[in-house]
């Protein structure tokens, strides 16, 4: 029996030999690329060579099983440096990490040698230089990648579209250059795109529809031009859509009316043109709408009426005429309805005397436009109002005493109007105000 016991712990103390190199292939990878860094508030302090375990360090985590290090999470450390080539040794690593830092250099190519990655976030950085082609080549276990908020720039690899098992990547507020490669449409696994804030251009390439998982697009504030993709209503599981502040033209595709689950869309800053198609009110998951500052033009469509789950609607600085529309001043359409913009615009009539319906307002702005008649008492059940801006049209009469139970109140806009009489003196109740 007593030799039973020593045999079982003379194996048990070489099996545990034999687990050392592992321990420290994850070790010497760590303490290399620790050597690459700047640690000011010394948040790697726990990271030591001489500790051969190092699933106990700050932002490790390791396989329960195996004890090899799987994750490292080292966000908002105010860390600097650069990435070094010792994450290489960690070849079970599953999640980098390095977010909110102050990390410098170029993005080298030979992370993506790392077969087991899954999750890269780089972002919040001060990284810079091109996305290397060679990064993307060996990307089978890559599933999100987040390269946003640096200084990259030259153009997104054409090797991108070979990463068959990419869920996202998020390469905004860069200084991306060139167009969208073609290819990403056949990435059938993809549910996030963002490069918001890039130098990107040309033609939104045709293929999008063949994403019918996407969730969420985000391809504003950048240099596309051309007609929106016409089979963007392919996409029907997309939430959140953001075209804005580029240089799309033409009228809106019909395909839209699909996106029966969107969120979200924004095509604001655009040459967009045309008839606001009654379709919109057929997206009741619609919480927010900007269509502002394109060429849309004719009546509001009464439509819009039915999206009652409606928190932002911008329609400013297009080209709508006709009646103030009376239905946005129903009870019906004041749900949880906190941005309404309508401003420089052509329409024309009366504000609604049924202005307080809408108690969840926020923000509410008609200037420039060709409103008459007085400002209604009910200005004063705005509670949650913040700003009210209707400066540049033809209102006349006096400024309501009501007013003064707007106590939300902080920005009141009647400029360039003719408005008559002396401001009341209940707006001291609007302790917040700062202009008038």
């Amino acid at each position: 029996m007593l030799l039973k016991v020593f045999v079982f712990l003379v194996l048990g103390s070489v099996a545990v030999k034999s687990q050392q190199p592992t321990f420290n292939d994850d070790v010497l990878g760590l303490i290399f690329f620790k050597a690459g860094l700047r640690d000011p508030n010394a948040k790697l302090q726990s990271w030591s060579e001489d500790d051969n375990d190092p699933c106990n360090w700050v932002g490790i985590k390791c396989d329960p099983t195996t004890y090899r290090v799987t994750e490292l999470h080292l966000d908002g450390l105010s860390l600097s440096g650069h990435v070094g080539r010792g994450l290489l040794r960690l070849q079970f690593l599953k999640v980098v990490s390095l977010s909110n830092n102050n990390l410098t250099g170029t993005i080298g190519a030979e992370l993506s040698s790392i077969g087991s990655l899954q999750v890269l976030d780089l972002s919040g950085n001060d990284l810079s230089g091109s996305i290397p082609e060679e990064f993307f080549w060996q990307c089978g276990s890559l599933k999100s990648v987040s390269l946003a908020r640096n200084n990259l720039s030259g153009q997104i690899p054409g090797s991108l579209s070979s990463c068959w098992g990419l869920a996202e990547f998020n390469f905004s507020y860069n200084q991306i250059s060139g167009q969208l490669p073609s290819g990403i449409w056949y990435l059938r696994s993809l549910q996030s795109i963002d490069v918001y804030g890039n130098l990107l251009e040309g033609d939104i390439p045709e293929g999008i529809g063949n994403l019918y998982d996407l969730r969420h697009l985000n391809l504003g504030n950048n240099r596309f031009s051309g007609r929106l993709p016409g089979d963007i209503g392919s996409c029907s599981f997309l939430k959140y859509v953001d075209f804005s502040e580029n240089y799309f033209s033409g009228s809106l595709p019909d395909s839209m009316r699909k996106l029966v689950s969107c969120t979200r869309i924004s095509l604001r800053g655009n040459s967009l043109r045309g008839q606001v198609p009654g379709w919109f009110g057929e997206l009741t998951s619609l919480e927010s709408l900007d269509l502002s500052a394109n060429q849309f033009y004719g009546r509001v469509p009464y439509s819009l009426g039915n999206l009652q789950a409606l928190k932002e609607l911008n329609l400013s600085m297009n080209q709508f005429t006709g009646k103030v529309p009376s239905w946005m001043f129903s009870a019906s359409f004041d749900q949880v309805l906190r941005v309404l913009d309508l401003s420089s615009n052509g329409l024309y009539g009366e504000i609604p005397s049924k202005l307080g319906v809408l108690s969840s307002l926020v923000f509410f702005n008609m200037s420039r436009n060709r409103l008459f008649g007085s400002i209604p008492p009910t200005i004063g059940e705005l509670k949650a109002t913040q700003v009210v801006d209707l400066s540049d049209n033809m209102l006349n009469g006096s400024i309501p005493s009501e007013i003064g139970a707007a106590v939300s109140l902080k920005v009141l806009d009647l400029q360039r109007n003719f408005l008559s009489g002396k401001i009341p003196t209940q707006i001291v109740n609007c302790s917040s105000l700062t202009t008038l």
